[in-house]
């Protein structure tokens, strides 16, 4: 018996890029869809398909398959959902699956903080219970489209504020996790609304959108405290296993600072919350004008600084061919946003013919775990071509938060073999990653060979 190690050759600089489009993680777009009429919200003239592929022509140049998807019931507020809605919210997902996107989806009713319109308590949950049995008979649909359901519904734009009508916040988030299926993360606006349901098993699946990000903090932040109070430790711990979202304001908004928006005090910002998405037509160019993301795609790093400030980051992501590299503060922010998992070593334990147990060593030098990949398995290709798959049913992707090592371990007999594989996928859409690893990426499995040393 002999125990073998294995040390895969990471990526290094411009190569970490073969991670951009790893899944549900990373920048998003936004868009809308009235259901009814099928228009676009706040553009008139625009075809709601129209807009989108407008919105993937101007942002082409930096990987996007998110859409933050504003799903308008506004002309529903007095009556029930139809077919005629429920077939134009199929055909966008539809739409969307051909595209190869996947939304962060949310439900609204109110636009406009003039409160003239919006529906009583009594309208919502009859919506949330056809919504429910909608996202039941389109499940195979909504897996694969769907990446988070954001807790909406209430106020203008779905924000939790500037209603019509008063709701009873607690009751309508329990409505809202029913209505969703399980498989599906939920964010809320505030922590203090998630405060509503914390000691109820239902908020485990909950995490965070916060819609107000200037890197520094500010009151309309989702946490309920500003940084090194209890309040917001609290939030940064509970963030660290959630699946969360964020956006500055618009580039227009004067709020804070007039304007201008610090980038590293944004990394800051995305570390702490443990973003695993960030929009990216919120302050970079909006009506042909350019904003603090812009400015911040000339803004250089290096490792140490990125260190100092806190945030999590592979020296090899500064290295090219043994030399240091800088980063732009957007490239950073690019290729941070949700996970970056690097296998770091495979232990391979082994009799002269056959291999008894590996244990996989594994880094994440992302802002966010990877949620919702709970299939880690270990793939070991036979001399004779035939490949035995083992799962590791040790992992959860909660061992892996932002910035974190952990080990995973396996039994297996099996003869040696040329390559040993790892996969990490996530059932309810089958999605996988790729790792910060060179190596054979092929059908969702990266394979390494098999032999000592590598």
């Amino acid at each position: 018996m002999e125990t073998i190690l294995l040390h895969p050759p990471m990526l290094e600089g411009l190569e970490f890029q073969k991670l951009r489009q790893n899944p549900d993680r990373g920048w998003r777009l936004e868009t809308y869809l009235t259901l009814g009429s099928n228009t676009v919200m706040f553009k008139p003239g625009e075809t709601p398909l129209g807009f989108l592929d407008t919105q993937r022509e101007l942002y082409r140049d930096t990987p996007v398959s998110l859409v933050q998807f504003y799903v308008y019931l506004t002309e529903y507020c007095s009556k029930p959902l139809d077919s005629k809605a429920f077939g134009q919210l199929r055909a966008y997902l539809e739409a969307l699956r051909e595209r190869k996107m996947r939304a962060v989806l949310r439900f609204a009713y109110e636009f406009e903080t003039d409160r003239k319109t919006g529906p009583t308590s009594y309208r919502i949950y009859k919506h949330l219970k056809q919504i429910r049995q909608w996202f039941a008979e389109n499940e195979a649909l909504v897996r694969q489209t769907v990446a988070v359901v954001q807790a909406g519904i209430i106020g203008v734009w779905g924000e939790w504020h500037t209603a019509r009508f008063p709701h009873n916040q607690k009751k309508v988030l329990l409505k809202i996790c029913d209505a969703v299926p399980a498989y599906l993360p939920i964010q809320v606006r505030m922590q203090v609304f998630k405060d509503k349901i914390r000691e109820l098993p239902q908020a485990k699946r909950v995490g965070y959108h916060d819609d107000f990000l200037v890197g520094a903090y500010h009151k309309w932040n989702a946490p309920a405290g500003a940084p090194n109070t209890a309040a917001f430790e609290a939030f940064a711990e509970e963030s660290k296993y959630t699946y969360n979202d964020g956006e500055m304001p618009w580039g227009r908004d004067k709020t804070h600072q007039d304007g201008f928006i610090d980038g590293q005090e944004m990394m800051t910002a995305c570390a702490q919350r443990s973003l695993s998405t960030l929009s990216l037509v919120h302050n970079y160019m909006e009506e042909n004008g350019q904003y603090n993301a812009v400015r911040w795609q000339n803004e250089m790093l290096t490792a140490v600084r990125v260190r100092e400030l806190g945030c999590p980051c592979a020296s090899a992501y500064f290295t090219a061919n043994g030399t240091a590299l800088e980063r732009s503060v957007f490239d950073y922010l690019t290729d941070h946003l949700g996970y970056q998992i690097a296998v770091r070593e495979i232990s391979v334990v082994q009799t002269e013919d056959r291999v008894q147990a590996v244990t996989v060593k594994l880094s994440n030098s992302g802002f966010a775990l990877p949620y919702g990949f709970t299939k880690l398995q270990l793939h070991l290709r036979c001399p004779d071509g035939n490949e035995q798959v083992y799962s590791f049913a040790d992992f959860t992707p909660e061992k892996l938060t932002g910035g974190k090592t952990a080990s995973f371990s396996v039994q297996c007999d099996c003869p040696r073999p040329e390559k040993i594989g790892i996969s990490l996928q996530k059932e309810s859409s089958k999605a996988t990653v790729r790792f910060a690893n060179r190596g054979e990426y092929q059908n969702g499995v990266q394979y390494f060979c098999a032999k000592n040393p590598l």
